[in-house]
């Protein structure tokens, strides 16, 4: 019996039951323990507040027309309990809004078991990484400024989460290639993250653009594509290390602390 959850305790909110009982068989195989499956917003909120869940899956039309506030209150009433919104892929926009607002995962409808997974896994391994780091002493020094290349908007929330939490300030964010070499030059970066697959002008020639006019400055290559060829030729264009997706935040920051040492 697989048990990649086990030890985590979830409450589920949506007001579809269907998809309420999918999403409670699927952590509840994992070895996981639901709390409670609800169907309105009010019963939610407050259920997070009483039970104090390490996992709240919310459905974003469950939340409208008040995700920020409502997403603001339950995070900050609740900061031991991660937040996971739920929504259509036309609904990517809303979900980066609630990922700004403090969410920390995003699941895509229609389910599917593998992704849902991973975004819970993610999401279990951040939560995890953020208690190991309870116990640091945070820097007082400068912070390193990061700009953020991906045309993928909820990678880039969760990338800015991950950053951010261990000390780093994300100056910028870019969706295309061409924006990202412009943020670069406004915001004087540290360091970047190049996601691969990018309009207008892909990661590996957004590398070599960038080492034309800063040879020495660090840039992580984020990629979905763990294969050997991809891998060497972002290696070959100039880039300190590589992180693949989805992301895992103890990596990320190892990478990040590598590139700039």
């Amino acid at each position: 019996m697989s048990i990649r959850l086990k030890g985590c305790s979830f409450i589920v909110a949506d007001a579809n039951s269907q998809i309420r009982s999918i999403l409670a068989t699927m952590v509840a195989r994992e070895g996981a323990r639901v709390l409670a499956s609800l169907r309105t917003p009010t019963e939610a909120l407050a259920t997070v507040g009483r039970l104090q869940p390490d996992i709240a899956i919310f459905d974003l039309h469950l939340m409208e027309p008040s995700i920020p506030d409502a997403l603001r209150t339950v995070i900050a009433d609740n900061p031991e309990t991660a937040v996971v919104v739920m929504g259509l892929d036309d609904q990517r926009g809303t979900a980066r809004l609630a990922m700004d607002c403090g969410a920390l995962g995003y699941i895509r409808k229609p389910l599917n078991e593998a992704n849902i997974l991973t975004a819970l896994l993610q999401v279990k391994a951040i939560m995890a990484f953020r208690k190991s780091r309870e116990a640091v002493p945070k820097s007082e020094g400068p912070q390193h400024r990061a700009v953020i290349v991906d045309c993928d908007v909820l990678a880039r929330g969760l990338l800015r989460v991950i950053l951010e939490d261990n000390g780093f300030e994300v100056v910028a964010e870019a969706a295309s290639g061409f924006e990202g070499l412009m943020a670069v030059e406004r915001h004087e970066a540290d360091f970047v993250c190049l996601a691969v697959d990018l309009p207008e002008i892909d990661g590996l020639n957004t590398v070599a653009c960038l080492r034309a006019v800063h040879p020495d400055l660090p840039v992580l290559m984020v990629t979905a594509h763990a294969d050997r060829e991809t891998v060497s030729a972002a290696i070959r264009s100039g880039v300190h290390d590589y992180v693949i997706k989805p992301f895992e935040a103890e990596r990320v920051i190892a990478a990040v602390r590598k590139a700039l040492a």
